[in-house]
């Protein structure tokens, strides 16, 4: 077991929101993850914050478990999985919430497994020209960048920032492109220094290249439009 691994013990937990499977160590805890939100407090909402329609006896209100927010059943009536704040079982949540939790749940169905499930890459480090043939995979805590040849590496993945995926095939014509390789800037903990790896998939098997493509193009879903990648 790696040294980041050594600390994913899990713990079930319950919330007002529901029941949750979180790291029994708060350092633990996913980058991707996400903190419950405080609930707006009954007495600061005689009224759905969606529709107007005012709470009584009939009309009941209900907390969105992604935003805190208060609503009727009508407006909060779908229960989704909520990945990103570890609940075991789907959660009610506010329609526009839902919708985005919905899309979070392709990624951590498919493209946290491919990253976790690794590939194997040929890795330079910096400016060398010599290169390593590792394997590159995301540790189960999901914060780490594993990797594995006759060195060892583990990056922060909060300190990873900027991911450049390099493609070949592309044609001004518009022709198609496929991920061949990516750029990885990161910054040692305790260092303002950039550092930078270069990842080259191995043209050694045809199986070998299908699976870095996937594996680059989930690192790419990770990392696009995100600085922090906190954010999907």
């Amino acid at each position: 077991m790696s040294g980041c691994e050594a600390r994913d013990a899990k713990k079930l937990v319950r919330s007002p929101s529901g029941l949750r499977m979180v790291p029994e160590h708060r350092s633990a805890r996913s980058p991707f993850g996400l903190d419950e939100p405080p609930w707006v407090p009954d007495k600061e909402c005689p009224r759905c914050m969606q529709c107007d329609t005012k709470f009584d006896f009939i009309t009941r209100k209900h907390h969105c478990r992604r935003c805190g927010k208060c609503f009727c059943d009508k407006c909060c009536s779908k229960k989704v999985p909520l990945p990103r704040m570890c609940f075991v079982d789907p959660v009610r949540q506010c329609a526009e919430c839902a919708l985005i939790s919905q899309k979070e749940t392709e990624f951590y169905d498919k493209q946290l497994k491919v990253l976790m499930n690794g590939a194997t890459f040929f890795v330079t480090l910096g400016t060398s020209d010599k290169s390593e043939l590792m394997v590159c995979r995301l540790s189960n805590n999901q914060r780490y960048l594993v990797l594995d040849g006759d060195s060892h590496y583990e990056i922060e993945i909060i300190q990873i920032s900027t991911v450049q995926i390099l493609t070949e095939g592309f044609t001004p014509g518009g022709g198609n492109s496929r991920a061949i390789g990516m750029i990885l800037q990161y910054k040692v903990p305790g260092s303002e220094e950039l550092k930078q790896m270069k990842f080259t998939a191995s043209e050694d098997f045809s199986c070998n290249k299908k699976l870095s493509a996937s594996w680059l193009a989930a690192m790419h879903k990770v990392s696009k439009g995100s600085q922090t990648w906190r954010k999907l």
